[in-house]
């Protein structure tokens, strides 16, 4: 089951070629460092697109990210949980 967590998170992502891929990113004060984009998708809010991104990390968690365009933010959305 998904956990809400919606916190606004610190992010080192690498913009190529018209792609987000997120790498690395900070979240009560602990790195993780992304293994694995299982799933991508955007949704237009307004004038702005949201970009989600569900994720493995190194230690095996599995959270969806999101990364607004217009306000350069990131946030971790929801963390899986057994």
């Amino acid at each position: 089951m998904y956990n809400t967590i919606n916190q606004k998170i610190k992010m080192m992502a690498l913009f190529d070629g018209g792609k987000i891929i997120p790498k690395v990113f900070k979240w009560q004060n602990r790195d993780y460092k992304v293994k694995e984009i299982s799933i991508c998708y955007e949704e237009r809010e307004g004038r702005s697109i949201n970009y989600y991104f569900g994720i493995e990390t190194a230690d095996g968690n599995v959270m969806k990210l999101r990364y607004n365009d217009e306000k350069l933010t990131w946030w971790l959305d929801e963390i899986w949980s057994d």
